[in-house]
């Protein structure tokens, strides 16, 4: 039994071990800086026609070679699936901009291994039985897959909330560069590029904007897909202003300055309903938490001394 416990322990360290490179490499490969994306593409045909040689596999090597071997083992997405779109919707929102699908998907394959593995080790080390180990895997596994999304759409909703709180100080820009005698065109540009330095998401949008008008979109086409590719409330009714300007010929800058002043006095509605709510937030803890430490203050020495008084 000593000698199957160990075993088991050997092998969920091992498969822990694979599955931390895994990840490790999945994520480091997520976020390289655009300078060395020809390497990256270099990595991935060495890995195609021939691997590495012993000499060039280090951490950061075998961790590329990982890589490629879960992406080549995850199954192609199949297009026009609904929970793929959505997921792909879902990473666009969250400021990922080439196709991180499949990537995704690995992660996640990846984080159900790793974490089953360290659950089932946890179980072994602690020497409880086999049957709960196995409970605590598939909870753990179940747990690991779940992880991956709910990690995706919170930066998704943060990302759209920084695009909320930027969009009326953007907008005074625009309006600053219009007035100034630049074009819409002109001014998006301007301004995109002086976010987009400052690392706003907001600039990293408006510079994709810059980016598709100059590639030959229409201005209406372009704000359509920003409105689409952002989901932010705000966005919409700005594109659909700039797009009636455009059409009608009526000037840029009263309709940006109306459009901000909306956004703001929204803004302020928002944060005045979010301070109404806090006293009803409030109220759960103060009863459940501070009411009674008061109550055994207060009361507590009170009913002491009847206590003392009754039974003398």
């Amino acid at each position: 039994m000593a000698l199957n416990s160990l075993l088991i322990s050997v092998i969920v360290f091992c498969l822990s071990g694979v599955a931390a490179v895994g990840i490790y490499g999945l994520l480091y490969g997520s976020h390289r800086v655009l300078d060395e994306r020809f390497a990256d593409l270099s990595v991935r045909l060495r890995l195609e026609h021939g691997g590495f040689r012993d000499d060039e596999l280090g951490a950061d090597g075998f961790a590329r070679s990982m890589l490629g071997w879960i992406l080549r083992r995850v199954p192609e997405p199949k297009p026009g699936d609904a929970k793929t779109e959505k997921i792909s919707a879902l990473l666009v929102q969250a400021g990922f901009r080439s196709n991180k699908l499949k990537t995704f998907y690995a992660i996640k394959l990846v984080s159900t291994v790793l974490v089953a593995a360290a659950a089932v080790l946890f179980t072994v080390i602690m020497g409880l039985p086999l049957a709960s180990s196995f409970f605590y895997g598939i909870c753990a596994a179940v747990l690991g897959s779940i992880l991956p999304s709910v990690y995706l759409s919170r930066r998704a909703r943060e990302r759209q909330r920084e695009i909320a709180r930027q969009m009326s100080d953007v907008l005074d820009l625009l309006v600053v560069c219009v007035e100034a005698g630049l074009g819409i065109y002109e001014a998006i540009k301007v301004v995109g590029n002086e976010t987009e330095r400052q690392n706003q998401a907001i600039g990293q949008e408006l510079a994709m904007v810059s980016g598709e008008i100059t590639a030959g979109s229409s201005l209406g086409v372009a704000l359509r897909s920003l409105a689409e590719r952002t989901a932010v409330d705000d966005i919409k009714p700005l594109a659909a202003t700039l797009i009636q300007s455009e059409q009608l010929g009526s000037q840029m800058a009263p309709a940006l300055r109306s459009i901000s002043d909306t956004m703001r006095t929204r803004r302020r509605m928002r944060a005045e309903e979010a301070a109404q709510k806090t006293t009803i937030k409030i109220l759960f803890p103060l009863i459940l938490l501070i009411l009674p430490a008061m109550m055994m203050v207060i009361v507590g020495p009170a009913m002491i001394q009847i206590a003392h008084t009754l039974n003398p």
